[in-house]
Formats: structure tokens, C-alpha cells, sequence
């Protein structure tokens, strides 16, 4: 008997053993597919606003219940790729290694001379000068400071968000012989896809709040798609996993709906007053529709 006890002592082990894996995997693929479906809900509530709001078309500003829902969408849906990516589990970012290898296996060299030009272009430093140019642009036509605080503040505060979710987050870089450029902060979300993400739709919105429908659906497709170079140079670059740079979108995103409501909100008002000075003064004043001049504020 002892001898059998002895036997089965080891196979028990084993047996409970493997049954703690099972349930962990269990448990991880039930966060994973948790996370999976919180992440198309809130994209799916995004878009589902996003496309209300172009049906509605004209000017006027959207309903504050709508800007909610685009704004809940696209947080949480980053919030569920910062959790899954923070786990660093699962299948939602398994496919983060073969992107990056496939971009490694095709390098060549007159693709990687423009993609470091595009990549530096759009860090910090390049980010905030243009917006700062792009900012002085509107102002002056706008005759007002306002347009130029709300695009700085925009992509600084999502610059600032990636920051500190980098820190909270804390997931290494892609290994250093896969970057072209030796970084080593942390990785999650890509502070390029969000200063990029922030700065080009909040441009699209400004500089087309005065155009047609037309117009502004082409700036914006303009915008997503320099979002796209700037995203893509840094997987081509090694310099980031695949979720960071979507996670950056979605940050950048969020930001350019906050700040592209702050400034739609106040050019409607803008006009409003305008209007009404317009009422009060002889119809040959001279005076200029700051929010129509130029096509551009």
C-alpha cells in the first residue's frame, strides 16, 4: 500500500497541476474575448455616432449626447487594449509579433531613409510646432487666440494622456534588433499615432468648419490618411508593436473629439455674435465674418 501511495502521489500532482493550467487558461481566454468585445463595442458606438453626426449635416453643432457617445466609444476602447496589453496575455495582441517581423523581413533601403524623415517629422518636437504654426494660422484669420489655445491644448493634453499611460501600462519596446532607431521607454500607446492621430483631425475640423460637407469629408480623409504614414513608418521602424499604434489612434482620437466640440462650440458662437453686431450696425459697415474668412477658420 505504501508503495502505491507512493505511485500515485506523483500523478495526483500532475493531475491537479494540469488542472490549474486549464482553469487559468480558461480564466485568461475569458478576459481576452471580454476585452475583444468591449473594444468592438466601443469602436461600434464611435462609428454609430460618427455616422449619425454626418447625416445630420449643416453647421450647427452636434448634441452633447452624441459627442458622449463618440467620446465613450473611443475610451472604452482604449481602455480595453490597455488592460489586455498591460495583462501581456491572450490572443488580442498575439499578432503583434508577426506584424512586426513581417515589416522587419521587408525593409529596403529607399524606404527606410523617408520613413525615418516621416518619423522624425512627426515626434514631439515636430508635433507641437506644427500645431503651434497651424494654430497662429487660425487665430489670425480668426481674429482671436481661442483657435490656437484649443489646438495646442488638444494634442498637448494627448500627448501628455500617452505619457503618463506609458507609465501605467509599462510594456517594453520591441526587442532592440528589430529597431531601426534605439528607443527604450515604454511602448504603449505610440506617442507618434497620437500627436499624429490629434493634430491632423483637429486641422481637418478647423480649418474645414466653414466648407461644405464635401470639403470637410476630404480633409479628414486627408488627415486619416497622414495618420496612417506616420502610424506605419513606426512599425516599419521596429519602434512600436502593432496594439500601440492603435492604441494611439484611439487616443488621438478621443482628444480631437473633445477639442473639435470645444472649437465647433465656440465658432457657433462666434457667428452668433457676429450676427447680432451685424444687426446693430449699418448694412455697409465693413465689418468681416471672422468665422467665414478665408474658408479656413
Amino acid at each position: 500500500m505504501s508503495l502505491a501511495s507512493a505511485q500515485g502521489a506523483p500523478i495526483h500532482a500532475n493531475l491537479v497541476g494540469r488542472a490549474h493550467e486549464a482553469v487559468a487558461d480558461l480564466h485568461q481566454s475569458g478576459a481576452t474575448t471580454l476585452a475583444l468585445v468591449v473594444l468592438v463595442g466601443g469602436a461600434a458606438m464611435f462609428l454609430g455616432a460618427s455616422v449619425w453626426r454626418s447625416l445630420q449635416g449643416g453647421r450647427r453643432s452636434p448634441a452633447a449626447a452624441v459627442i458622449s457617445v463618440q467620446c465613450a466609444g473611443l475610451a472604452v476602447a482604449f481602455g480595453a487594449l490597455a488592460y489586455q496589453v498591460r495583462a501581456a496575455a491572450g490572443w488580442l495582441t498575439g499578432v503583434d509579433p508577426a506584424v512586426l517581423d513581417w515589416f522587419t523581413e521587408h525593409r529596403s533601403d529607399w524606404v527606410t531613409g523617408p520613413a525615418i524623415a516621416v518619423t522624425d517629422a512627426g515626434g514631439p518636437a515636430g508635433t507641437i510646432i506644427a500645431a503651434v504654426v497651424i494654430g497662429a494660422v487660425l487665430s489670425r484669420r480668426a481674429r482671436s487666440p481661442i483657435p490656437a489655445l484649443i489646438l495646442i491644448g488638444t494634442v498637448g493634453a494627448a500627448a501628455l494622456t500617452s505619457t503618463v499611460t506609458k507609465s501605467v501600462v509599462g510594456r517594453a519596446r520591441p526587442p532592440i534588433v528589430s529597431q531601426v532607431l534605439l528607443e527604450t521607454d515604454h511602448s504603449f500607446p505610440s506617442g507618434h499615432a497620437t500627436g499624429a492621430m490629434a493634430l491632423f483631425t483637429m486641422a481637418a475640423v478647423m480649418f474645414g468648419y466653414a466648407l461644405s460637407p464635401t470639403r470637410r469629408a476630404l480633409l479628414l480623409i486627408l488627415a486619416a490618411a497622414a495618420t496612417v504614414v506616420v502610424s506605419v513608418t513606426r512599425l516599419y521602424l521596429g519602434e512600436h508593436w502593432l496594439s500601440d499604434v492603435i492604441g494611439g489612434v484611439l487616443l488621438g482620437g478621443l482628444a480631437a473629439v473633445i477639442g473639435g466640440a470645444l472649437y465647433t462650440s465656440w465658432m457657433d458662437r462666434t457667428r452668433v455674435r457676429w450676427a447680432t453686431s451685424q444687426d446693430e450696425v449699418t448694412p455697409h459697415s465693413g465689418l468681416a465674418n471672422p468665422t467665414t474668412m478665408g474658408h479656413a477658420a
